[in-house]
């Protein structure tokens, strides 16, 4: 299913040495990830989040504050997938068949872990991996889940070769529609995950002194049919605060503001809305919105 970055010829990433037909050879490091992303596609020395912001997201999905959005993903994409296995006739409850799922943009590796532990208790056999260019990310993905494969690589260049996935997600990252319709096989789904209106509203009034609520994009996207869009929202009840510093350090605030500020926000703080918008597509002409 991959392809070399360079020159799109297929590569497996379980021979020795990992090699092209042209002979572009790339490394498989000891915790299991495989970097896919040749130096002169960076744009920085070590582009993508940065150690501490990667840590602090693992810390943060640690604390299951996000669960219930995981919960949610998997019962929304699963009744999907069974709906879809019916109508194509295979088995009677849709389940015991195989899903490839990508993560492009995946970061430390905790939502696709959740989709494939969710879809796998649904009876899904499941092929896994995912990709992000943070080299850091992907290490600490590749060390916490050897269920999945892992690699370094730019979602704006997916090192995948067509048709080949069932079911890609996008969660709190750019991508590339084009790529998505590449990689996704006839009919597959894409599952996106932006911030709704209302996410950690109560914390940007504490940051900003006219906060702003996030904007809903409706728009289409090409080569896609949108078959679910909702938003998602549940409050979030800080236990202690470490919870809420946990919570702060998700977000860019946390790196920017001064920590007299970082504190009293902390001392204030008692809960805030999570609030999510979910869409997932189809691949297909885009004839209207189901």
């Amino acid at each position: 299913m991959w392809h070399c970055p360079l020159c799109k010829s297929p590569i497996s990433l379980n021979s020795t040495p990992i090699r092209c037909e042209n002979n572009h050879s790339f490394d498989k490091a000891k915790s299991g990830y495989v970097n896919l992303l040749p130096v002169q596609f960076k744009k920085s020395k070590l582009p993508g989040d940065d150690k501490d912001m990667v840590k602090a997201r693992r810390e943060f999905h640690q604390l299951n504050t996000y669960q219930p959005l995981k919960d949610r993903l998997i019962e929304v994409v699963g009744d999907l997938i069974v709906e879809s296995c019916k109508e194509k006739g295979l088995a009677e409850d849709g389940s015991k068949q195989s899903i490839s799922i990508y993560d492009a943009g995946c970061g430390e590796g905790s939502y696709l872990d959740a989709m494939v532990q969710g879809l796998a208790l649904k009876g899904f056999s499941i092929e896994a991996a995912g990709s992000d260019i943070s080299k850091i990310a992907v290490e600490l993905a590749a060390k916490a889940y050897k269920h999945a494969q892992f690699v370094v690589a730019s979602s704006f260049e997916l090192p995948l070769e067509n048709s080949t996935q069932d079911l890609v997600i996008q969660v709190f990252a750019p991508g590339s529609n084009d790529e998505y319709e590449r990689v996704l096989n006839s009919e597959g789904l894409l599952l996106t995950v932006d911030p709704a209106p209302n996410h950690l509203f109560e914390l940007k009034q504490q940051v900003y002194d006219t906060p702003r609520k996030h904007q809903i994009d409706n728009g289409p996207r090409s080569g896609f049919t949108r078959i679910h869009d909702e938003c998602f929202s549940f409050p979030i009840n800080f236990e202690s605060e470490d919870h809420k510093i946990a919570l702060i350090k998700m977000t860019p605030f946390y790196w920017k503001l001064p920590h007299g500020k970082i504190e009293s926000i902390v001392a204030s703080l008692e809960k805030v809305t999570a609030d999510f918008h979910i869409q997932i597509w189809r691949k297909g002409a885009t004839v209207g919105d189901e």
